[in-house]
């Protein structure tokens, strides 16, 4: 009897960590390809990250925040680029456009990289619970050639108690993880 017991418990542990493990794992999807391997001296500009959202600035957020998680994953040297004055940052969604600009402008800084991006999602869901919900896209673009060497994709959703800041910080961190710099 006591062995049915233990054996049911058992089960119901596994069903529950299985379960568990399933739902965090529909939460976010990250698809990236290969990284090249930085070095703490790499110099990488952050320029502009489209804003294709309904939410002012958060353009500027992701760009913040992809900064922050650069520096923190051990390059010491990233720039971010200056704010065009001509232009409406609350909602810049022509980033692609000035390509060549902000690779004009990580040469002056002579950067060897240059991360760029767009958000497609960054708010609450509406509703009862109202998760937070953030999509990104980067590329890396070597700084002497105009060539994509990595890119990624990603998108996470919170619980409903979770802050959007919070949500976008662990998703762009997990997005950006292959460019930790190597020792």
């Amino acid at each position: 009897m006591y062995g049915i017991k233990r054996l049911a418990r058992t089960s119901a542990w596994c069903v529950a960590a299985t379960a568990l493990a399933l739902l965090v794992s529909a939460c976010g999807t990250v698809r990236q390809t290969s990284g090249p391997a930085l070095a703490r001296g790499d110099k990488v500009a952050v320029v502009s990250i489209a804003n294709y959202t309904e939410t002012p600035d958060a353009g500027k957020s992701a760009e913040s925040i992809a900064a922050n998680t650069l520096r923190a994953g051990g390059i010491a040297d990233v720039r971010i680029a200056p704010a065009d004055s001509n232009r409406n940052s609350l909602f810049d969604t022509t980033q692609r456009a000035d390509g060549d600009k902000a690779l004009e402008w990580a040469r002056s800084q002579n950067a060897r990289y240059v991360l760029s991006g767009a958000v497609e999602e960054w708010r609450y869901k509406t509703g009862v619970d109202g998760e937070p919900v953030v999509g990104v896209t980067f590329e890396l673009i070597d700084v002497s050639n105009g060539a994509v060497v990595w890119s990624a994709t990603g998108t996470r959703t919170g619980w409903s108690r979770s802050g959007l800041s919070g949500v976008a910080t662990s998703l762009i961190a997990r997005v950006l993880s292959p460019l930790q710099a190597r020792q």
